[in-house]
């Protein structure tokens, strides 16, 4: 188990937003994030990733867990360009890349110095880091986003900045990644894009969407309504079907209860019609 959530109160003001979540998500596990807007699925996000404290119950995280979560808000990133955005949001590749740097600035190395720093690139050869520029750059082709590599990160349209994001949650290599609508902004190239790489993604992925496409694609699908979570095993087709029985039977549970009102109500009837037939009525 990667996480295990569980979320008592998390409030804005006087609103309840959530207050009976319930959320564990296992190794490789694609689970799908579905509800109304304004429902509370980017907060349970920021709670996840440790943006958002203010918030009663406990989120549990497995020991040396790496998550990873698309932005939705940018902070002013100056003359960053496009590729290295995405390379310092891939976090094993940063403190790989930085304990490495960090070596090369030592003139007399000492014995555990240089044990970190073999096996710092014992590790950044196994995860084929060497080539993951140039793998970057061929996916923002794919991306629809030839060429944008040189380019400043400010520069890019909000659309353009959320594709960014997809990109680089697709080449973290984390053990969870968190995506907020991920196809927004994609035209039907670069969702099949995606789509495939959620396929045969090794990482788990929890995903906020209403694209039935994606949907389609995941183990799982989590529901929040009036601050509860629901879980619903399979993918969309299933959720569907589910959704089907459970309504049906809250149909045959309300015609059930309508029936027994009924039923008391001709009964109150018979005895108020008792009572006035009865000599003593308070025998009655």
């Amino acid at each position: 188990m990667i996480i295990d959530a569980n979320i008592t109160e998390k409030s804005f003001g006087a609103k309840n937003l959530l207050n009976l979540v319930r959320l564990t998500v296992e190794t490789g596990e694609k689970i799908g994030l579905i509800g109304r807007n304004g429902i509370g699925k980017s907060t349970l996000f920021k709670i996840i990733i440790g943006n958002d404290k203010d918030y009663g119950g406990e989120v549990n995280i497995k020991r040396g867990a790496i998550i990873v979560s698309s932005d939705q808000e940018y902070g002013y990133t100056g003359t960053q360009t496009v590729l290295e955005h995405i390379l310092a949001g891939l976090p094993e590749y940063m403190a790989l890349s930085q304990t490495m740097a960090d070596f090369t600035t030592k003139i007399n190395p000492k014995t555990h110095e240089l044990t970190k720093y073999s096996e710092a690139l014992d590790r950044f050869n196994q995860k084929g880091y060497h080539y993951v520029e140039d793998q970057v750059t061929e996916e923002l082709k794919k991306f629809q986003l030839d060429g944008y590599g040189t380019r400043q990160f400010t520069s890019l349209s909000g659309g353009e900045k959320r594709l960014v994001e997809v990109v680089k949650i697709m080449h973290s290599q984390a053990d969870l990644a968190l995506v907020d609508e991920p196809t927004n902004y994609m035209d039907y190239v670069a969702k099949e894009q995606f789509i495939k790489w959620l396929k045969a993604a090794p990482e788990a992925v929890l995903i906020i969407t209403h694209d039935r496409d994606v949907l389609q694609q995941v183990d799982r699908i989590v529901e929040i309504r009036d601050g509860e979570t629901f879980n619903f095993k399979g993918n969309y087709d299933h959720y569907l079907k589910q959704n089907a029985v459970d309504t049906s039977a809250q149909v045959n549970e309300y015609e059930v209860i309508q029936r027994r009102i009924d039923n008391l109500k001709v009964k109150v009837i018979d005895y108020k019609r008792l009572k006035e037939k009865a000599r003593n009525p308070a025998t009655i």
